[in-house]
């Protein structure tokens, strides 16, 4: 499915919920722009805003062989290595430096963009150029990406935090083409598991963001079963909800698909996919049983691949209504907003 690279990054920071961060750092596409060139212009001017602000510093261990006494002095190390006597030791100090995790994760992911063949090259001087003022930071490789979890960042780093969302993504491109032999970014649209999360996450924090008239989370609904054992109990599926929005008068459960299609020939017809539309069904179900004194409405949510599909069903002796729609995200970004929001106006 066609994504211009404008509305996949927006799609991108809403699911970071990065949005004032991607204001601060505001990038426009180029026609021919690939994701990866607006990537990298995002380091760009992101980085810029880092070095006018000032890189992030901090405290770090460091061990010398020094003739001046600081910190502390290694005795049994001087000793073993008889440097003492030669009006020389090993110290231990806390030194402030530019060398700390943030930025060695950002140069790193530079130096990747760096080496990417179809980067476009006035976007590599650009990066070549910030990556030569990094230099008193060490180039770090990143093979495991539980690193980023270890990053803690504090009020005067906030404004690192998109940079690194961005930062993961490259280093986690790079490990999957690593093993795959691809590009970076070659096709980061095709790879339906990552866009289906991408897709959930962008839809619960785009209504998080853009509305006021419910809730907004994801959740976990409850079995209105009566297991016969404590192993058959065990062994039943999870149902956890992609988006619920809970306003006071009523409930709307999202289940966001990212399929190519929404239909399937049967018979020579197009159908819709029964197992979305049953799962849908039992999460409603379910979800009433929990809360009765609130109608609750489930919703199927798939990006348009060949035509706009807006179905409503209206569940016979309950108040519920089934309903599946289709998101166009090969328009303007103004009109994909307005299309999510006028979804939650349909009746």
């Amino acid at each position: 499915m066609s994504i211009p690279v404008q509305n996949l990054y927006h799609l991108l920071t809403y699911a970071w919920d990065q949005l004032d961060e991607a204001d601060e750092v505001a990038v426009a596409a180029e026609p021919a722009d690939s994701l990866l060139d607006l990537l990298a212009r995002v380091l760009v001017q992101g980085t810029t805003h880092v070095l006018k602000r000032g890189l992030a510093r901090d405290y770090v261990p460091i061990t010398e062989l020094t003739g001046r006494l600081r910190g502390k002095l290694l005795l049994s190390e001087s000793v073993r290595q008889r440097t003492l006597p030669q009006a020389r030791g090993w110290c231990a100090f806390d030194e402030l430096s530019h060398d700390v995790p943030v930025n060695q994760l950002l140069k790193s992911a530079l130096h990747h963009l760096l080496t990417a063949p179809k980067l476009a090259k006035p976007l590599r001087r650009e990066i070549r150029a910030l990556y030569l003022r990094l230099a008193d930071v060490a180039l770090v490789p990143v093979s495991d990406l539980r690193v980023y979890a270890q990053v803690v960042l504090h009020r005067p780093t906030a404004h690192y935090r998109l940079l690194l969302s961005i930062c993961q993504l490259v280093h986690e491109e790079v490990l999957l083409t690593q093993k795959s032999g691809e590009r970076l970014f070659r096709d980061f649209t095709g790879n339906e598991k990552r866009m289906a999360a991408l897709f959930e996450r962008f839809v619960r924090n785009f209504y998080r963001q853009r509305q006021k008239t419910y809730q907004v989370g994801a959740e976990t609904l409850t079995w209105a079963v009566q297991a016969a054992t404590p192993q058959a109990h065990a062994v039943l599926p999870a149902m956890h909800t992609d988006v619920s929005l809970t306003g006071k008068a009523n409930k709307l459960l999202i289940d966001c698909k990212y399929y190519r299609k929404a239909l399937k020939p049967h018979y020579n017809q197009q159908r819709l996919i029964s197992a979305h539309l049953y799962q849908l069904y039992a999460y409603v179900q379910h979800a009433q049983r929990q809360e009765p004194a609130r109608p609750v409405d489930g919703l199927l949510l798939y990006p348009v691949v060949d035509k706009q599909l807006r179905h409503s069903y209206q569940l016979l002796d309950t108040s519920h209504r089934l309903r599946v729609a289709t998101i166009n995200l090969n328009q303007s970004w103004q009109a994909v907003e307005a299309e999510l929001l006028s979804l939650l106006a349909w009746h």
